[in-house]
Formats: C-alpha cells, structure tokens, sequence
C-alpha cells in the first residue's frame, strides 16, 4: 500500500475537522456538505424535541441539545477551516507578486 496516496486520499477538510472534534480518523467523504442544510436539520430536531418537552424527561432534553451543539461545532469547525485555508491562498498569491 502506498502511504502516501492513502494520507492524501484522506485528507480532506471534513477528515481534519473531525479528527480535531472527535479525535479518531475517518475515511475521506466524497460528497461536499450542505452546511445550512445540516444546520437547519439540526435546529429543527431541537425544536421538535423542546416543543414536546413536556412530554420528555430532563436527560433527552439535555441529549437533544447536545447533539444539536455538536452539529454545529462541527459545521463552524469546517467552516473556519475552509476560511484559514481561502486566506492562507490570498496570502500565498500576494508573496507569489
């Protein structure tokens, strides 16, 4: 196996942020993500959840929004990332001049 090819192959945004969130190495997603959509889902969960929190014990509550934090750590962690990495380019083209 070339090791190379495979750390690349692996190297993608999503692999790293979640590699820094949940500390364990993932295969690279071929997909892009729709961050507002992934948002938004995660928002509406929550919602539904709190909506009904009458029915619904203290612990799901907790783990609804936990789970809702999460997403969006996840989403602002790739986020960042794809920014440092647009302004590290800019920066790379102005030396390059």
């Amino acid at each position: 196996m070339d090791i190379t090819k495979e750390i690349l192959r692996r190297a993608t945004i999503d692999g790293i942020t979640e590699y820094l969130l949940y500390g364990s190495a993932i295969e690279a997603k071929r997909t892009e993500t729709d961050y507002n959509k992934k948002l938004e889902e995660s928002y509406s969960k929550n919602e539904d959840v709190l909506s009904e929190h009458e029915k619904k014990t203290v612990s799901e509550l907790i783990d609804s929004a936990n789970e809702m934090a999460s997403d969006v750590s996840e989403v602002y962690t790739a986020l960042g990332l794809r920014a440092g990495m647009k302004i590290m380019q800019e920066l790379l083209k102005s030396i390059e001049k």
